[in-house]
Order: C-alpha cells, then structure tokens, then sequence
C-alpha cells in the first residue's frame, strides 16, 4: 500500500512540475497583451482614483471654480488621457464654461505646474452641464492630477454630485467610471 501511495506522489510532483512550466510559459504572453482588449480597446489594469472634489467657493449665485483631482496609480498600466466630468441631474443645472478648463500636476487648491490640454470637449458651451478635457501629453502613471472646471455660478444651494470617468491615452480607449465628486453649496432665500 505504500508503494501505491509512493507512485501517487510521484506523479503529483510531475504534474505539479508541468504544470508550473506550462503555466510560467503563460504568464508572459498574458502581461503583454494587458492593457488592451482584442479589438485594440486600451483599458487601466488600475484605474485612476477620485481622490478630492472642491470649489473655489461654497456661496449661491457666485462664479466658482470646480476642482476634481485623480490620482494615477503606479500599475495603472497606461497613462491617464482624457477626464470626462458631467452633473448629475438635480433641481438646477450648473452651466461650466469649458474653454475656461485648466489642469496641473497636484492635489492642492493652490496648484502646481500646469498641464497641455489637447482638446476640452462636451456639451455645446451653452448650458454645458459636461465636460471632457483631454490631456496632451497624457498624465503618467504615478502622478496625481487636478481638472479644474469653471462654472458660471453656483447653485441656490443643496448638494451637487458630478460623474467622473477617466480614459487612457488613445483613440480606442475604454472609459473608467471613478465614481461621484461631492459639492455642497450653501442654502438661502432671496437672490
């Protein structure tokens, strides 16, 4: 019986062994092809993450500036090429003025080196409640970036969500919902 129980723990070894080679011959062909789906869609392996919402200022019926910082993770895979932020539907609709869209390097209110845009698209400038602004070149894995987006004025109040999307450098590229960025604005009657 234990001579049965040897060869069964040879051949387990074997295949262990062969498996290991088989696998380990895998594992590159996989690695090379990630980042990109078969149809040449580029993906994040690690999307960016949401890490901070602010405005220049929280006061009803003001201009502000709305800022939306993403931080791209070292094993993000790919650079970080284009941001698309867009209001959730509430009571009103907070006009941006894309043209005025900025970017820079930093998770701060103060800033820091400023970022080429290629290209701020969306809605019509007219009642835009989106805004995609595309980065040229494309932020690097890990760096940490901040949109900012100037709105024409704030709401009369209440708690705004907008939509962040994050996509890779490239044409074909294949958006990453982040989540939500979170604005209070402050209340008050009269105008």
């Amino acid at each position: 019986m234990s001579g049965k129980f040897f060869s069964l723990k040879r051949y387990s070894s074997k295949a262990l062994l062969m498996g290991t080679i088989v696998l380990g011959g895998l594992i590159p062909a996989f690695s090379a092809i990630a980042g990109q789906l078969s149809n040449g869609q580029s993906f994040f392996n690690h999307p960016p993450l949401l890490i901070r919402t602010a405005t220049t200022s929280h006061s009803r019926y003001t201009p502000a500036t709305y800022q939306f910082t993403l931080r791209v993770p070292a094993d993000a895979g790919e650079p970080l090429g284009a941001v698309k932020i867009a209001q959730v539907e509430n009571s009103e609709k907070i006009a941006f003025e894309p043209n005025h869209s900025t970017a820079f390097i930093g998770d701060s209110l103060a800033g820091g080196p400023m970022l080429s845009l290629a290209s701020i698209g969306g809605e019509q400038p007219k009642d835009a409640t989106e805004v995609t602004v595309v980065f040229d070149p494309p932020v690097q894995p890990g760096k940490t970036v901040t949109v900012e987006i100037r709105a024409t004025q704030n709401p009369n109040g209440g708690i705004y969500l907008f939509g962040v999307t994050a996509f890779p450098a490239g044409e074909n590229s294949l958006g990453q919902f982040l989540g939500h960025g979170r604005l209070h604005f402050e209340s008050g009657s009269g105008g």
